[in-house]
């Protein structure tokens, strides 16, 4: 007798440009469709939809605000009955938690994107009403949530070290290189040394010290930035004060980017945390290798110094890393770039992982 498959929906609040939408999809995408059967809930629009979902059952609800999408959310689940309701990104995972007083039998699991102590410093502090309403949702939620995935040991640490979450309820399962991905033959000739950035322009992406550091260096370069944010003038202000404008080519956004990646000689990457960078993944997937600065979200998992780049402590180790890395380029092939990734966040491997992990907790609920 053929097994019932796995009901799944996997819920996302848009399917604009981001690291949590991509693996989102990609997951809906390769999961067994002999074990599976997964549906993607998307509360925004079609309209703002930048990834390809072929061959993936999408619900568009069609509302600006996650919170507006808890009766339609609702309804689904009662027409459908998942037997996992899967949920990436804080207000969608606080809905998943809240749903399930009314589907105690459903499986909730959340997916965690940011190391949470580092994100609590920057953001803004709302009124003591709004904060108390936040809090009481937050702990309603997470009492009903079974799993969360974290992306990286150091989130988990993270988490634990908060005093807020239960160590059970934890699981790591890393982001996975896309399947998509190629890696290139060849070094491109370097001169100019051309590198390249990919990520949104935000304070956590660090691209103040990048710049300044780029400042410091005694090559002939081109430095090209794929992403748009708030901090686009004053970013490009500065480039302008440290007289590197002209060396800055900026693509607020490109279907490309693994093309990009390609053609580029070393990936920059300045966060003060991550969750688990896909774009540093993906380059070094193509083979470019990067100068990565140490910090909180997987970094010390993904980089391995001396075979696919250098982790750095502060901007004088990034510079004098570059200068290494620069005259070391040779000794950085491709397939050795792209080996450790590959290897241990491969799409196969990560798809298998995540696979295992659905089929073994419908089986513990039964």
């Amino acid at each position: 007798m053929t097994p019932k498959k796995i009901k799944i929906f996997f819920c996302i609040p848009n399917l604009s440009a981001g690291g949590a939408e991509r693996v989102m999809v990609f997951l809906a995408k390769n999961l067994s469709s002999k074990l599976f059967s997964p549906k993607l809930i998307v509360v925004g629009f079609e309209k703002d939809t930048v990834y390809s979902t072929s061959g993936i059952d999408v619900c568009y609800l069609n509302e600006d605000k996650a919170q507006n999408a808890f009766v339609k959310i609702y309804k689904l689940i009662k027409e459908h009955k998942p037997d996992i309701l899967f949920g990436t990104l804080t207000h969608i995972n606080q809905i998943v938690g809240l749903l399930s007083y009314l589907f105690p039998k459903m499986i909730c699991v959340t997916r965690q994107t940011f190391i949470i102590s580092e994100a609590q410093k920057s953001i803004k502090q709302h009124n003591w009403l709004v904060r108390t309403k936040n809090e009481i949702l937050r702990k309603l939620a997470y009492k009903r949530i079974d799993y969360t995935i974290c992306q990286s040991n150091d989130m988990k640490n993270d988490m634990l070290d908060s005093g807020m979450y239960d160590s059970k309820k934890l699981v790591v399962l890393n982001n996975p290189v896309s399947n998509e991905i190629q890696t290139k033959k060849e070094i491109p000739p370097n001169k100019p040394i051309k590198f390249i950035t990919v990520g949104r322009l935000n304070k956590q992406k660090g691209y103040n010290r990048i710049l300044n550091c780029l400042s410091k260096i005694n090559v002939n370069f081109t430095y090209t930035i794929i992403g748009d944010g708030p901090r686009k003038e004053s970013l490009f202000d500065l480039a302008e004060k440290l007289g590197i404008s002209e060396k800055i080519n900026h693509i607020p956004f490109s279907t490309e980017v693994y093309q990009h990646l390609s053609e580029h000689h070393i990936y920059l990457q300045g966060s003060l945390y991550e969750g688990f960078p896909n774009a540093l993944l993906e380059s070094l997937g193509v083979g470019t290798p990067a100068i990565v600065y140490e910090a909180p979200g997987g970094m010390n998992e993904i980089m391995i110094d001396g075979e696919n780049g250098y982790l750095v402590k502060n901007d004088t180790d990034f510079v004098e890393k570059l200068h290494l890395l620069i005259n070391k380029l040779d000794s950085f092939p491709p397939s050795q770039v792209s080996k450790h990734v590959f290897k241990n966040f491969g799409s196969k491997k990560i798809i298998s992982d995540y696979e295992n992990f659905f089929t073994s907790i419908t089986k513990e609920k039964k």
